[in-house]
Order: structure tokens, then sequence, then C-alpha cells
């Protein structure tokens, strides 16, 4: 591909498509997404839900190309949120728009190496098995309590602090008495006097 001893830059199509497949090794590792396909979180399209979004986040790039970390962290959250219902909080979003940003400046220098290296790390986790991302949505029991503690551990407690009970007849209320309501007043025409709150 050399002309007269010259190497000849990439062509925009092959730039592209080395953007593209970045873009998507990219989603590949992301554990959110992963754990949105792998639980269907976006329905039961949500593998080609991912597909989409590699393919959006490049329209994106080429219709916005001074998008900045920033911008493409803003799009990934909210196709999350959109397509996936997830709202992230992990940060995690910044780190992969900062690694497609990235990419998208090595590839337009006809840099490929670390586009090329992601692929052959894919294709041997696909060779041997990739490890899945695993969530476990525990539901409890009405008769399962929400605490840390034992009821146990209470009980132990209060045998160290003392077996006697502490008298408290002199404690103050915690609830203040409520007032009687006031029976409300009819005057001779059948008509109901409303009474204020100060005139009590």
């Amino acid at each position: 591909m050399a002309q007269g001893g010259v190497a000849l830059p990439p062509s925009p199509e092959k730039i592209q498509a080395k953007f593209d497949l970045s873009i998507a090794l990219t989603l590949s590792t992301w554990p959110a997404l992963a754990l949105a396909v792998q639980n269907s979180w976006g329905g039961p399209q949500s593998a080609e839900k991912r597909d989409w979004f590699a393919g959006a986040i490049s329209d994106l790039l080429q219709a916005t190309p001074e998008a900045d970390v920033e911008y493409v962290e803003e799009f990934l959250l909210q196709v999350m949120n959109d397509e996936f219902e997830i709202v992230l909080e992990d940060e995690s979003a910044q780190e992969i728009a900062a690694k497609i940003v990235g990419l998208r400046k090595l590839t337009l220098q006809g840099n490929f190496s670390m586009v090329d290296n992601m692929y052959a790390r894919w294709k041997e986790r696909q060779t041997r098995g990739s490890t899945a991302v695993t969530f476990q949505h525990v539901e409890r029991g009405e008769d399962e309590d929400d605490t840390d503690w034992d009821s146990e551990d209470i009980e132990e407690e209060e045998e160290e602090v003392g077996e006697e009970d502490v008298d408290m007849k002199d404690a103050p209320a915690l609830v203040r008495a409520l007032k009687e309501k006031a029976q409300p007043e009819v005057d001779e025409d059948g008509f109901t006097k409303v009474v204020g709150k100060k005139n009590k």
C-alpha cells in the first residue's frame, strides 16, 4: 500500500470502521450496560438496544465532531435512563465517555493499535467464555426484618445494663393533651357561627 515508498494514510471508511468497532468494544466492557442487557432491563430487545447504542454514539460524534467527554457522558447517561431505566451514579459513564473520545482522536490520526488490542482481548474473552456480570435481587418476606442486628443482641445488652426497670413516674408526657373541640354555635336562623383559631 505504499506508493513510491510512502505509506498511504488510511481511508476515511477504514477510520470510521475502526472507530465504530472501538465504540462497540468499549461498550462491551461497561459493567452497567452488560448487567442491563443480561437482565433484559431494556426489554426483550436489550441486546439490539446495545448495538443501536453503539451506532447512536457513532452518529452523535459524526454530527458533533467537537463533542467533549462531558457531552458524550450526558448522552450515555440519558440513553441508559431512557432505554434501560437505569440512573447511574458511579461515574462509570464518565470513564466510558473519556475512553470513546480518546479512541476517536487516535483513530482519526490513523492509530489503530489500541482498537486492535481491544479486539484481540475481546476475541480471547469470547473463546474462553466471558465472565458474566451477575446481579442478585433479594426480596424479603413480611416476617423478615430490615435490620443488621439480631433481637438476641438487644436482649443481651438489656441484661448487661441491669435487670431492674427504672421507675419513670415523674417523666413528662410525650403527647400533649388534645384540647376539647369547641361545639359549633348555631344562631336562631340556623346558621353556624365560624370561630377563628385565635378566638377559641
